[in-house]
């Protein structure tokens, strides 16, 4: 945490304001946002859960820094002298080009990139600046890692960061989905979403909420198997994946789609879903698994049912129990898909156990 701010004041001389800190987590952003000491500094984030907690850690430092979410940096428009990139050390590297490559557009003419890296030895960062701006600066290899930056020349084409994939369900019509980086399973169809797709009984007709949608490959799938008398609804915290999951279910033609962003299940009605499913992220704290298990059962209908997939069922099946009273368990491609419902678990329809191709 302090090493990003240490790093930082090597370049502070490059610095002016206005200022974006770009990404990063909250508590080095709230110290950056410190360090930068410059009025008008803006936070960006494309994750509303993400963009609470830097406005926490910026209230208990006493920073006013405004934090705007958005699905894409660009968004913020060409208005910034700085933007700081604190970039984390376990960060996709996908999600590193890109917001080089859209830092370009919200920097004025003669704008700076700043990138802070932990890495002690980065071989990467000047590669990525110097594609986009043309030539970089950096800082000698330390423990606290080095900086980067380089300076915005004329207007370029923006460059879209982005990879398509297939899935198909046996019955269903073969479905191309759009990636973005900073979205869960970049670039290819989850193999846990596969295995909960496989196994989750959904009927047409019915309404079904994709919990954590990403880029919404799981709810365009079962939106073939719900038909036009159905309806899909894709939430997420990542703006950035609801802006997907629209682009995608559009694509692919998804019965009455809704979109929501939320961080808590707000905006969804009580009892209006048939089948809930979700994939939470393993990575993260199981107060997220927690809130895609408690919150779910006052979101479905009587008889609806309720699938989450996990690789860890010691700790998700206490709280199904708790939640919802019983449960069964499917083990599929390595995963174990955990089913229950109101009323009880359900069936699989047929007994079978369709395959993802």
């Amino acid at each position: 945490m302090n090493d990003l701010t240490d790093l930082f004041q090597s370049v502070a001389g490059r610095v002016k304001p206005p200022v974006c800190v770009a990404l990063g987590p909250p508590w080095p952003v709230a110290n950056l946002v410190e360090a930068v000491a410059a009025p008008g500094t803006v936070c960006y984030q494309m994750d509303l859960h993400q963009a609470d907690r830097v406005r926490d850690c910026l209230a208990e430092v006493g920073s006013g820094a405004e934090v705007v979410a958005k699905p894409d940096l660009w968004d913020l428009g060409p208005t910034f002298e700085t933007v700081v990139f604190p970039a984390a050390a376990y960060a996709d590297r996908e999600l590193k080009i890109d917001m080089v490559e859209q830092a370009y557009h919200v920097l004025k003419p003669g704008g700076v990139l700043v990138s802070l890296s932990g890495y002690e030895r980065d071989n990467q960062f000047a590669k990525w600046h110097k594609k986009v701006f043309g030539k970089c600066g950096q800082t000698p290899a330390s423990k606290a890692g080095m900086a980067f930056w380089s300076v915005r020349g004329e207007d370029q084409k923006r460059r879209r960061h982005e990879v398509a994939f297939h899935a198909k369900l046996p019955d269903g019509p073969p479905m191309e989905v759009i990636s973005r980086p900073g979205t869960f399973s970049y670039g290819r169809f989850d193999n846990g979403s596969r295995a909960m797709v496989e196994v989750a009984d959904v009927r047409p007709g019915e309404s079904v909420l994709d919990l954590g949608c990403g880029n919404g490959a799981v709810g365009c799938l079962l939106g073939g198997k719900v038909g036009p008398a159905g309806s899909v609804t894709f939430v997420d915290s990542n703006l950035r994946a609801v802006a997907l999951a629209e682009l995608n279910a559009a694509a692919n033609n998804t019965p009455n789609p809704k979109f929501v962003t939320a961080t808590r299940l707000e905006g969804l009605a009580r009892r209006s879903f048939d089948v809930i499913v979700a994939n939470p992220p393993y990575y993260a704290k199981s107060e997220i698994t927690q809130l895609f298990v408690q919150g779910s059962r006052e979101l479905l209908r009587p008889g609806g049912r309720y699938y989450i997939v996990t690789k860890l069922p010691t700790a998700v099946v206490p709280m199904i129990f708790q939640t919802f009273g019983d449960c069964s368990v499917i083990e599929n491609r390595g995963y174990s898909v955990v089913m229950a419902g109101v009323g009880g678990p359900p069936p699989l329809a047929g007994g079978m156990i369709p395959r993802v191709v």
